[in-house]
């Protein structure tokens, strides 16, 4: 069974140089970023330091349960990095710069973004990818948050090929899964299905071998006009 959803029609924009880093965050860590996001205007300069509430969370996010869940994502995102390419060497930088304020009677929190990401961040005005935060506020995985922001990236043409070790590299996954077997198993088919079944998004996806071996991913995707939630 299918409803269409009503919600506020927050858009985040994020840098492509972002898109394609390599990081694993828990998914509530991930739209804690993503909210925050939604919240700046990709045309103005993007604040150091940004608070925000739990109303605020729940509103973008449609996060039930929103004090506990915002509480778990800043803690999650404190000491997590993220790995950026910047030209032809990988950088490795943190989110934010130092452990955030939670201020409990309000129920909000404070975070200060570290001095590299905001490079990246503030990068917006070349190369930047715009999606709307209710595509995404009912996933309930990380794994299927990634890999709509990197299908989105080829919103334009609606296909995306994308190497394995890339792919995994993406999603924070370079030391597990050496079986394909396993990672389509437990990541990239539950992924799919959840996109499928949850944001506007309708996927299928191939694989490219060279020879035995899977070598690389074929998304063919395009956006269904109602955001899908089963229940």
């Amino acid at each position: 069974m299918e409803i269409t959803l009503i919600m506020n029609n927050f858009s985040v924009t994020k840098s492509n140089s972002l898109i394609d880093a390599s990081y694993k965050l828990n998914v509530q860590a991930q739209k804690l970023v993503l909210a925050c996001l939604g919240k700046v205007d990709p045309r103005s300069e993007i604040p150091k330091q940004m608070t925000i509430t739990a109303a605020e969370f729940s509103e973008l996010m449609g996060v039930p349960n929103a004090h506990r869940e915002l509480y778990i994502a800043v803690d999650a995102l404190f000491g997590s990095s993220i790995k950026i390419r910047d030209g032809n060497d990988d950088v490795e930088v943190y989110w934010i710069q130092k452990k955030s304020k939670k201020i409990k009677g309000a129920g909000s929190v404070t975070i200060t973004w570290s001095d590299d990401v905001l490079k990246y961040i503030s990068s917006l005005k070349s190369r930047f990818t715009s999606y709307k935060l209710r595509n995404i506020a009912n996933l309930q995985s990380g794994h299927s948050i990634r890999l709509y922001e990197l299908l989105m990236k080829f919103n334009s043409t609606g296909e995306r090929v994308i190497y394995l070790n890339d792919f995994k590299s993406a999603l924070g996954l370079e030391d597990k899964y050496s079986e394909f077997k396993v990672l389509n198993r437990d990541v990239i088919k539950p992924a799919i299905k959840e996109l499928n079944q949850r944001s506007d998004l309708i996927i299928k996806y191939e694989t490219i071998k060279k020879g035995r071996t899977v070598a690389a991913l074929s998304f063919e995707f395009k956006q269904s006009k109602q955001l899908k939630m089963d229940i």
